[in-house]
């Protein structure tokens, strides 16, 4: 299996977790995703404030700062959003646009549910 068919099925993995829900991650442990993006992510030019938020949001899980993780969460859509707009590839680029926009919906579900829970 060659690099670029791999990280396709890297993207289309966390697509999947992010569709079918942030809590089931979290039971299991975000961890070794959040781990495998940054592997994956670390030798390529332009990704370090990704790589950076990816680290914060692996600390933000550990710690349970739900707020924390609403906002890193947020901040990955966009940026995420964004690297799909500069992308090569056309369907790489819809891949990486559709995980983006589903990163940014979990940070508002996400986001809802924190603000519920401290009323």
């Amino acid at each position: 299996m060659n690099d670029q068919q791999s990280e396709l099925e890297h993207v289309e993995r966390t697509i999947e977790l992010v569709e079918t829900g942030i809590e089931k991650e979290s039971k299991t442990g975000a961890a070794p995703n959040i781990t495998s993006w940054i592997k994956l992510l670390k030798d390529r030019r332009g990704f370090a404030p990704i790589l950076h938020d990816l680290e914060k949001l692996k600390e933000a899980m550990a710690d349970k700062d739900n707020k924390k993780i609403c906002s890193l969460l947020e901040k990955l859509g966009n940026a995420t959003v964004e690297a799909a707009e500069k992308a090569e590839n056309t369907k790489d680029s819809a891949s990486i646009k559709k995980l983006g926009k589903g990163l940014l919906k979990v940070s508002k579900l996400a986001g809802k549910l924190t603000t519920e829970k401290s009323k």
